[in-house]
C-alpha cells in the first residue's frame, strides 16, 4: 500500500545503503592501513646493526633504519586518518539508519490509520447492505 511517506522511505533506504558501503570501503581501508603498519614494524625488526663491517656499511644499516621508522610515522598518519573516517562513517550510517527507521515507521503508522479507515468503510458498507436486506424482507422497498 504507498502512502506519501513511501517515496521518502525509499529515498532514505538508498541513503542508509550509501553509507553502508562507505562503512565497508571505510573497514578495508582501516584493516590495510593496520596491516600495512604491522608490515612495517616487521620489516623494522629484521633490520640490525651488523657487529663487524666497515663504517659504511653500518651507517647503511642506521640510514635503512631511518627510513623504515619514516614509514613508519607515515602509516601510523595513514592509520590515524583511517580510523577518523571509518568514525565518520559509523556515524553518518547510524544517523542515516535513524532517518530511515523515523520514515518508515511514519509509513507504516499511515498504513495502520488507512486499514483502519478501509475496515471502518467496509463495516458501514455490511451495514447498509443488511439493512438494505432487512427492509426487502419487510417490504419496505
Amino acid at each position: 500500500m504507498k502512502t506519501r511517506f513511501t517515496p521518502l522511505v525509499k529515498i532514505k533506504k538508498g541513503a542508509m545503503d550509501k553509507c553502508e558501503n562507505e562503512l565497508s570501503i571505510a573497514n578495508k581501508n582501516l584493516q590495510n592501513a593496520h596491516i600495512s603498519l604491522d608490515e612495517a614494524y616487521n620489516e623494522l625488526k629484521k633490520t640490525s646493526l651488523p657487529n663487524s663491517g666497515t663504517i659504511s656499511m653500518m651507517l647503511q644499516v642506521k640510514t635503512l633504519q631511518e627510513s623504515q621508522r619514516n614509514l613508519i610515522e607515515e602509516k601510523k598518519s595513514w592509520l590515524n586518518f583511517a580510523k577518523e573516517q571509518h568514525q565518520s562513517a559509523k556515524e553518518l550510517l547510524k544517523k542515516s539508519s535513524v532517518e530511515y527507521e523515523k520514515f518508515k515507521y511514519l509509513e507504516l503508522d499511515e498504513i495502520k490509520k488507512n486499514l483502519k479507515k478501509l475496515a471502518q468503510q467496509e463495516a458501514k458498507d455490511m451495514d447498509e447492505v443488511a439493512l438494505m436486506g432487512y427492509m426487502r424482507k419487510k417490504g419496505k422497498f
